[in-house]
């Protein structure tokens, strides 16, 4: 069994994962058996919209925490695991893009391995992992917008439909790459820098160089480095060469990885929740998977967005990555997509019957 674990808290974001869910489910040819939305908010709306979604389908279901835990971490959620020998994947509810194979590619990958802990997806927009995309070559010269259009631009996610940059190489007047500067207006576009075939551009001046190969470095904190990152991914989507993020494996070697997209057994769950740490992160990442000699690897070839971490969204009291038009872009992505029909072609799988695996093996 696999069951997709959404830790539930925003109406808006989640308005976009569904198409995604049911997409994946398996009677639409994905490999989800069922779908639980793990509530960590209050917000009457946000728990309205999810009463309202649950009537969409008999796979989805909610779970309420009946334990006392800190409202201010998300742990409490992962008392909905209650499926030992079932696969749960994990998503944050600002996932925004999962490409047709993603859910399949990590649960297979951690099926044919018992020796991994956990798989994650190549999340686009993870702190260490845009490190590694930047490596890649993947990041587009983006800059935002800085005068808000007198006409109101269409809706839509493609790049090629956005007007080129013409302003100063090294980005906007006044405009810090490292995001200490706020968003020029709501809902303000990033533009990308056009260039002559074969013309060299010096990306080092973009806010994708101040990335760095750390959990909490820049790529956690600053906003406008989370911008370029969507514009790139939006470029590459509609150039259909997303393939130029993908590798095999990546290896965290028991250091700590967001866990955005993560796919794991049940039983690692139940052996020990409640966790005896409230940061779920660093305890599952690199606590539980140290202890038990099992470590957490990252499966590129499973392609996912993660929209915004705390920082990026509440940088300059909200007027960071938010005042970008970023997640509206997703959102008409994912509506084309639903337009499209829901059943899609995966690589081959089973019924997933997961074998307990409380052996420790050799780091």
């Amino acid at each position: 069994m696999v069951i997709g674990l959404v830790f539930y808290g925003r109406r808006e974001l989640v308005r976009i994962l569904d198409c995604y869910l049911k997409r994946n489910l398996r009677e639409n040819g994905g490999v989800l058996d069922e779908v639980v939305f793990a509530i960590n908010t209050d917000d009457q709306d946000d728990l309205a919209y999810l009463e309202d979604l649950l009537k969409t389908s008999p796979k989805y279901s909610k779970h309420v925490p009946q334990g006392e835990y800190d409202s201010h971490w998300w742990f409490g959620n992962w008392e909905a695991v209650s499926e030992r020998d079932a696969v749960y994947v994990k998503i944050d509810d600002d996932v925004v893009f999962v490409e047709d194979d993603t859910i399949s590619t990590i649960v297979n990958r951690l099926v044919d391995n018992p020796q991994y802990f956990a798989v994650s997806a190549n999340v686009v927009n993870n702190p260490a992992l845009s490190w590694v995309h930047n490596r890649l070559g993947v990041y587009e010269p983006y800059w935002p917008e800085m005068k808000k259009p007198v006409a109101q631009p269409p809706r839509s996610w493609r790049a090629s439909e956005l007007p080129a940059y013409d302003g100063p190489a090294a980005g906007p007047e006044g405009f810090d790459p490292a995001g200490s500067t706020p968003a020029p207006y709501q809902g303000h576009r990033w533009l990308p820098v056009r260039l002559w075939l074969g013309e060299a551009y010096n990306i080092t001046t973009n806010p994708a160089s101040t990335l760095t190969y750390d959990p909490f470095g820049p790529s956690l904190h600053n906003w406008a480095a989370g911008a370029q990152t969507h514009y790139s991914f939006l470029h590459h989507l509609e150039q259909r060469d997303t393939y130029k993020y993908k590798f095999d494996t990546w290896d965290y070697l028991y250091e700590r990885l967001s866990i955005n997209f993560l796919a794991l057994r049940g039983g690692d769950i139940l052996d020990v929740f409640p966790f005896p740490q409230s940061d779920d992160e660093d305890y599952l990442t690199r606590v539980r998977s140290k202890e038990l000699g099992r470590r957490v690897i990252v499966d590129g070839t499973g392609l996912a967005v993660h929209f915004a971490f705390g920082p990026q969204r509440k940088a300059h009291d909200g007027h960071g990555l938010a005042w970008t038009d970023a997640l509206d872009r997703y959102g008409a992505y994912a509506d084309e997509k639903s337009r499209s029909g829901m059943r899609f072609v995966t690589r081959s799988f089973m019924q997933y019957e997961v074998e307990p695996t409380t052996k420790s093996y050799a780091a």
